[in-house]
C-alpha cells in the first residue's frame, strides 16, 4: 500500500484533540463507572472482542457494580450464528437494533430487574444510576433513545459526537448517564497506523478523520474480501488498490489528469463501512 503522510495543519491539530481526548474522556468513562450502581457496556454485535474494554470491566468487577452486555447493532449480524463462546459468557445481556427497535423491551426488563436487586440491599428511597459505557461509535446514546423511547440523547454519525456526561431519566427511579466513547489507554496511539486501521474498522475514528484510509480499507479487504466485491459489484481478486482504482473510476471521483481520488475513495468505502451499508 502507498502510505501517504500530510503534516498539515489540519492533521497536527487532530492529533492535539486526540491527545486531549486521552486526558479527558477515560476520566469521565471512570466517573461514570464510580456514579452508577449499573453499567450498561454497549458493544458492537459484530466486534464483541475488539469492542469491549477490560480496562473499565476490571474497574466495574473491583467496585462491586452490576453490568448489563448490550449487544447493539444486531441487525448486522446473523443471530443464529452469534453464540459464540466469549458471548455465551457475557450475562446479563441483551442484543438490540435501534432502527429496527429489536431488544428494546428485553433490555428494559433487564435493567428494572437488576434495578430491583439493589434496591433491597440498599435504600427504597434511592435513585438508581445506571451508567452507560463503550467504544466510540457502539451507539450508546442511540441504544438510550431506544429504551427511554426519547431524543433525550443527543446523537451523531461521528465517533465521539458525545463529550459530555448526559443525564437522562428512564422512570422516576432510575436515570441513566451517557458518557463519550472511550478507547483503551492501552490501544490509544497516535502513531501507530495498524492500531488506527482497527478503530476505523470498529468506527471509533470517523471515516472523515482517518489518517490513511487506504490503509485501513486494505486491512479490511484483508479480512472482508467478498463482502466488499459483492457490496459494490467489483471484481477485485480481493486487492484493495483494484477496489479502489475501479470504484473510484465508476463513481468518477476523479482529480487532474484522470487520476482516481484514492482518498476521496477509500473514505466513501468507509463512511459505508461505518455506517452499516455493508453487512458482515
Amino acid at each position: 500500500m502507498r502510505v501517504r503522510y500530510s503534516f498539515s495543519s489540519r492533521r497536527t491539530g487532530h492529533i492535539e484533540n486526540m491527545r486531549k481526548q486521552r486526558e479527558k474522556y477515560p476520566v469521565l468513562a471512570e466517573k461514570i463507572i464510580q456514579m452508577s450502581d449499573i453499567i450498561l457496556e454497549v458493544l458492537d454485535s459484530r466486534f464483541v472482542t475488539e469492542t469491549r474494554n477490560p480496562e473499565l470491566e476490571e474497574k466495574i468487577k473491583k467496585q462491586n457494580k452490576k453490568i448489563i452486555y448490550v449487544f447493539n447493532k444486531s441487525d448486522l449480524i446473523d443471530l443464529k450464528k452469534a453464540n459464540t463462546e466469549e458471548i455465551a459468557s457475557l450475562n446479563p445481556k441483551a442484543f438490540v437494533s435501534c432502527p429496527t427497535r429489536r431488544g428494546m423491551r428485553e433490555l428494559r426488563n433487564k435493567i428494572k430487574i437488576t434495578s430491583q436487586k439493589i434496591e433491597k440491599t440498599a435504600d427504597k428511597d434511592k435513585r438508581i444510576t445506571v451508567g452507560v459505557i463503550g467504544y466510540p461509535n457502539t451507539g450508546k446514546s442511540s441504544v438510550i433513545n431506544l429504551i427511554t423511547g426519547k431524543t433525550s440523547a443527543g446523537v451523531g454519525a461521528d465517533a465521539g459526537f458525545t463529550r459530555t456526561i448526559q443525564k437522562v431519566r428512564l422512570t422516576p427511579k432510575i436515570v441513566l448517564l451517557d458518557s463519550p466513547g472511550v478507547i483503551p489507554n492501552r490501544e490509544y496511539s497516535t502513531s501507530n497506523v495498524s492500531a488506527m486501521s482497527r478503530h476505523a474498522k470498529l468506527g471509533a475514528r470517523s471515516y472523515s478523520k482517518v489518517k490513511y484510509p487506504e490503509v485501513a480499507v486494505n486491512d479490511l479487504m484483508k479480512e472482508f474480501p467478498k463482502i466488499l466485491e459483492n457490496f459494490y459489484n467489483i471484481p477485485a481478486n480481493g486487492d484493495s488498490e483494484a477496489l479502489i482504482e475501479k470504484l473510484g473510476r465508476k463513481r468518477v471521483f476523479l482529480k487532474k489528469g484522470n487520476q482516481v481520488d484514492e482518498d476521496r475513495t477509500a473514505r466513501l468505502i468507509l463512511r459505508d463501512w461505518q455506517e452499516g451499508r455493508i453487512k458482515k
